[in-house]
């Protein structure tokens, strides 16, 4: 599939939930601004939004003027939402010249604002971004079915709440077999629970030795893959979009992993 400039090898087949997720809030798009205001930005996505914004959706954009004050952003005439920046303790109203034209934006709407992510420079004095590098803790993995590779159970969270993939990389237990669908039900982390994700965000992925997976992160945040690994040394990374958590973090009670 091809939105916009963004390829993915997405598939809607066997996913329920919310018609405006995964496809709409996940891939997102990439587009120019119009308007006639200085501080009020129209963008126009194709394929369009059908449906109001879902906290977690990305985009990428350049701003057809700078700003002059504080700005909004409204999408498909889905309505202006705030745009604001990270200050290096909270989210903050932009002012004068932080959005400058020629350069792309990422954005991210959070359920209340479109946070800019990327593109003002430091030389503001703004602050950057924070990141945190977080481990999947022992008790977030079904280690009875999966394992890491070396280092290959990291995630980070920006601005305290979004949730991003960094290397996540996993084996089956007992190298060649099935994974998920009719061998076990395929549920192997819980990763931060969602903030507003009605159905599921799915995907497929291609394991190391080119084998296709089904995954998808349900709304509560416990991540299912289904697919069959064909020797021991056959992996699977895990790319999920990039989404919004409730704060602060919380995970899924359910399923219990590891119990005799």
């Amino acid at each position: 599939m091809e939105i916009a400039g963004y390829q993915s090898d997405f598939t809607l087949d066997n996913v329920s939930g919310d018609s405006n997720l995964p496809q709409e809030n996940s891939l997102g798009g990439y587009a120019i601004t119009t308007g006639a205001d200085d501080n009020v930005y129209a963008l126009s996505l194709d394929p369009s939004l059908t449906k109001p914004y879902k906290a977690g959706l990305s985009v990428e954009v350049v701003f057809h003027n700078a700003n002059t004050d504080s700005a909004t952003l409204n999408i498909d005439n889905q309505g202006a939402m705030p745009l604001k920046k990270f200050n290096g303790i909270s989210l903050t109203s932009l002012t004068a010249e932080d959005l400058k034209t020629k350069l792309v934006y990422k954005l991210v709407f959070d359920g209340t604002c479109f946070q800019v992510l990327t593109g003002i420079p430091l030389g503001t004095g703004i602050s950057q971004n924070s990141q945190v590098t977080f481990s999947i803790l022992d008790e977030n993995i079904n280690s009875e079915d999966v394992f890491y590779v070396i280092n290959g159970n990291k995630y980070a969270v920006i601005n305290g709440n979004l949730v991003i993939p960094r290397n996540i990389r996993l084996r089956k237990v007992g190298g060649a077999g099935q994974l998920g669908g009719t061998a076990s039900s395929g549920a192997v982390l819980k990763m931060p629970t969602p903030a507003d994700i009605g159905g599921v965000i799915a995907w497929t992925t291609q394991s190391s030795e080119g084998n296709l997976f089904f995954c998808q992160l349900s709304g509560l945040g416990v991540l299912v893959i289904t697919g069959e690994f064909t020797s021991d040394l056959d992996e699977v990374s895990i790319h999920f979009p990039s989404y919004v958590a409730k704060t602060p973090l919380e995970f899924p009670v359910l399923p219990v992993f590891n119990t005799l």
